[in-house]
C-alpha cells in the first residue's frame, strides 16, 4: 500500500507552505483504491510534518517548497514530487503510472515561519545545539580556555 499525500488548493495541486488542505490517495498495485480529503491540521512546517507523519505519507507532491521543508521530508524518507501544477488527482494518476512531473529544482529560498521551530533549524538536532539556549554546566566551564 501506497499514500500519496497532495497540496490542495480547489481541486488543484498547491505551494506546500500555502495549503489549507490535502488530498491523500491510497494506492496498491499501482492503482488507486481509495481518496479523501483532509483539512491541514495547522499552519507552519512542524504542523505539516506531524501531519504527514501521522498518515504515512510515502509521496508528497507539491507546488512550491522550502529549503528546509524539503530536507525534513527527505530525512523522513518522503518521496518529494515539487513543482507540480494543474488537478490534483491528475497529478496523482501520473506520479502512478511514472510520468515525469514537476521540477525538482523548485524551491522557495525564504525563512519557513513555524512557531515550533524558534532556532529555525526543522527539529535537526544535527543542525544546532537544540530547542533554545545552551547552558554549560559550571564544572564544564572550568576546562574552557580564556577567550580574548
Amino acid at each position: 500500500m501506497m499514500k500519496i499525500v497532495i497540496a490542495y488548493q480547489d481541486g488543484a495541486v498547491a505551494d506546500a507552505n500555502a495549503c489549507a488542505e490535502y488530498l491523500i490517495v491510497t494506492a496498491e498495485n499501482g492503482q488507486p483504491t481509495a481518496k479523501e480529503l483532509m483539512q491541514a491540521p495547522g499552519s507552519g512546517a512542524t504542523s505539516m510534518l506531524t501531519f504527514l507523519s501521522m498518515v504515512q505519507a510515502d509521496v508528497f507532491i507539491c507546488g512550491a517548497l522550502g529549503v528546509a521543508l524539503r530536507n525534513a521530508l527527505e530525512m523522513l524518507g518522503v518521496v518529494l514530487v515539487p513543482g507540480v501544477t494543474g488537478p490534483a488527482e491528475e497529478a496523482a494518476a501520473k506520479f502512478l503510472v511514472g510520468e515525469k512531473q514537476g521540477d525538482p529544482g523548485i524551491l522557495e529560498i525564504c525563512r519557513e515561519e513555524d512557531p515550533d521551530d524558534p532556532m529555525a533549524c526543522m527539529h535537526d538536532c544535527s543542525k544546532c545545539a537544540g530547542c533554545g539556549p545552551i547552558r554549560v554546566p559550571e564544572e564544564a566551564k572550568k576546562n574552557l580556555p580564556d577567550v580574548h
